[in-house]
């Protein structure tokens, strides 16, 4: 639940970035606002601080408090992968957190498809900065290798970018802010929560996606994920590591393999949640029970993977934060940007959803 104080601020926010408040107005006395709003004054103090400390307002002794001359509404553009109306697509979540994290920040955010972004000739596209005082861009790029095309775009604005879920070499190739998720300590943890159930014998299935870096396993390399898997006393589980197409009978046949040792796994560990769905589906037609014979984990926590029969185990990566993240980078660009300055990157949260399809063995 949204604390008082983040109410109240968030409100008088809004109230200046809209023009409710205008720039270089007086606010009401303290008392008088905490009597409006219906807060105490120490909680009023806590959001106008925050407001001070980000140059909305100035406070003044024996003057009051004022609304900084320079304040005014930011209209950041989203540049949308296609098909983002897809439940499978990240783009989806992240568009939805951005729009709630605007309204909160009151920040206008526009979107536009990149596909249609891309075919304006780059006069247009300067001229739809310029028409909508467009001051920052967030380039949604659905998880997958950001496009030559679209950096070449985009980067000619000369205007801060972020990638809110992008990937490890996004920073490098485009010059621009990528919020992305440790994928590699993420896995990691998995393996160990795996391990912490009393599995030894872990199966990853890992899949090749189209624009993505065909050698990496969620962050790993080969060499590395064995490496690790070794070290974490799994180094009989460096010959159950699959790295498969994305292909229903593949991941079938993939399964059916595994179930054919003399020794099968007791967990599978996969590349998505999506892919722990078509999972379940081979185990039920060879019968095999989850979690009683297999216990199986995704990552991502995709919608319905917790209506799944068991409930499906796995990494939740917190698109909306993500999104909020994007928004709030965009808002103190100030502090990272410079035109021709090289590209950084920051790690998202994530957090271990423990659910009933993964269960202790002795």
């Amino acid at each position: 639940m949204e604390r008082k104080k983040d109410q109240v601020y968030g409100q008088l926010k809004r109230a200046i970035m809209d023009g409710t408040l205008s720039p270089g107005s007086r606010l009401p006395t303290e008392k008088e606002l905490s009597r409006s709003l219906e807060v105490g004054q120490v909680t009023l103090r806590s959001a106008l601080a925050r407001l001070e400390a980000e140059g909305l307002v100035e406070r003044i002794r024996s003057r009051g408090t004022f609304v900084t001359e320079h304040c005014k509404r930011r209209t950041f553009l989203l540049i949308q992968q296609d098909g983002t109306e897809n439940l499978e697509t990240p783009g989806r979540y992240i568009a939805s957190g951005l729009e709630e994290e605007a309204e909160k920040q009151a920040v206008t955010l526009e979107i536009c498809p990149e596909s249609i972004f891309l075919s304006f000739s780059p006069e247009e596209r300067r001229e739809l900065v310029r028409s909508h005082s467009i001051s920052g861009i967030i380039l949604e790029t659905g998880h997958r290798m950001v496009s030559d095309k679209a950096v070449s775009a985009v980067r000619e604005l000369e205007l801060p970018v972020v990638i809110p879920h992008g990937l490890a070499g996004d920073a490098g190739k485009s010059g621009f802010f990528v919020l992305r998720t440790d994928e590699k300590s993420a896995f990691k943890e998995a393996y160990h929560f795996l391990v912490s159930k009393g599995h030894k014998r872990i199966a990853s299935l890992f899949l090749r996606i189209p624009g993505e870096d065909p050698g990496e396993l969620r962050g790993f390399c080969r060499g590395e994920l064995e490496d690790f898997l070794k070290d974490a006393s799994l180094a009989g589980c460096c010959d159950l590591i699959g790295h498969i197409s994305n292909n229903p009978d593949e991941i079938r046949a993939r399964v059916l393999t595994w179930f054919e040792l003399p020794e099968p796994p007791t967990a599978i560990l996969c590349h998505s949640d999506r892919t722990a769905m078509r999972v379940y589906s081979v185990l039920r037609e060879i019968g095999k029970r989850v979690p009683e014979d297999v216990s199986v984990m995704g990552y991502s926590n995709y919608p319905g993977s917790k209506f799944l029969l068991p409930p499906l185990a796995t990494i939740d990566t917190r698109l909306k934060e993500c999104a909020r993240m994007a928004l709030e980078k965009l808002l103190l660009s100030g502090e990272w940007y410079a035109p021709g300055k090289k590209g950084a990157e920051a790690f998202t949260p994530y957090v271990l959803i423990e659910r009933a399809s993964v269960t202790s063995i002795k």
